[in-house]
């Protein structure tokens, strides 16, 4: 699944895929902790957890400084598209 990226209030879109940014083993943390907080903070877990642990080797992945927050809700986003 695509996710349109909005970042920094910058009027471009960028369609990446979870693995543009996050390794094998932290979507499958992401995925383990969507499934146990679904209904309970499912993004805040994923940011504390895994998006800001890595925040500085996700931003050169993706080649500028993103919103640890609003990646989590992505990885989130994700999650319920697929159906996880």
């Amino acid at each position: 699944t695509q996710v349109s990226f909005n970042t920094q209030g910058i009027n471009v879109a960028k369609d990446i895929k979870l693995p543009d940014f996050l390794t094998e083993s932290e979507i499958k943390q992401v995925v383990r902790i969507y499934k146990q907080h679904k209904d309970d903070g499912a993004a805040a877990k994923i940011c504390k957890e895994v998006i800001e642990p890595n925040l500085e080797r996700i931003n050169e992945s993706l080649g500028q400084e993103n919103d640890p927050s609003y990646l989590a809700y992505a990885c989130e986003y994700v999650m319920m598209r697929t159906g996880q």
